[in-house]
């Protein structure tokens, strides 16, 4: 369910305070509604910087980021730009406030937005329910459960806003294969039934070449390509180290 541009960054540049070292430098990006944008790099490229420019939490030096093309950078369109996405970290265990049960946990942001009691549990419920943690579990508490099940209960909390866009940062580097498996079907049942858009930030070139539609690749803050999945490309040679060294192919 696409119906135009969701998200894009212009022209942006980034440095942390009291640093002249630009993280980032000149990216440009465009997201529509229900696309799954994969960011890759390796450590140290910018993408992790980029994702939380890209969410809000940190602002460019320079450039711009654009919501329904409005700058997030008026209070008035980043407040609504910030009730339509969610973030999710890389590391869940430290996400979770380790002394709250896991239905309580999944049902926190909907009490910042005004949800009556009744509404609240209704959609953690639900959201609990899509991402496969059975009902026995809901009361548990966090350090009951392993980084993939933590994980995929962060992915819940993320979903009970019914967000238009989820920013996700390295969100399988610390699963194991089984809970790799499940957390990828649920990003893709979530994209492809409720039309919710992904930025996926990755070191795994195979990763989002499975799940993406388009992947920009960062090196040392600069971009180095941005393509669709599937498409005949002509990469920058960095681009096609990374991939290359995965085993895998571009068509």
């Amino acid at each position: 369910m696409r119906t135009g541009s969701l998200l894009a960054a212009r022209e942006l540049s980034f440095s942390y305070p009291g640093s002249a070292r630009r993280i980032l430098q000149d990216i440009n990006l465009n997201l529509d509604d229900g696309e799954i944008l994969g960011i890759l790099g390796e450590s140290g490229s910018g993408k992790t910087s980029l994702s939380l420019v890209l969410a809000g939490f940190e602002r460019p030096v320079s450039g711009r980021v654009l919501f329904r093309s409005l700058s997030i950078a008026q209070s008035k369109n980043y407040r609504e730009y910030r009730r339509s996405i969610q973030y999710l970290f890389q590391n869940p265990r430290s996400s979770v406030n380790r002394y709250r049960n896991i239905f309580d946990i999944v049902a926190e942001p909907l009490s910042y937005r005004g949800f009556h009691k009744g509404t609240r549990e209704a959609l953690a419920a639900e959201a609990l329910k899509l991402v496969g943690l059975e009902y026995g579990r809901w009361y548990d508490y966090p350090d009951q459960f392993s980084l993939g099940q933590l994980q995929r209960i962060c992915l819940a909390r993320a979903i009970t806003t019914r967000p238009k866009l989820i920013i996700c940062d390295e969100p399988f580097s610390a699963l194991d294969i089984s809970s790799r498996a499940r957390m990828e079907q649920i990003l893709v049942e979530l994209n492809k039934k409720n039309g919710v858009a992904f930025i996926i930030i990755s070191h795994e070139p195979r990763t989002l070449l499975k799940l993406c539609h388009k992947i920009m690749a960062l090196r040392e803050g600069r971009q180095t390509d941005f393509w669709y999945v599937g498409q005949e490309q002509s990469l920058d040679d960095y681009t096609e180290k990374l991939i290359v060294a995965e085993g895998v192919r571009v068509k």
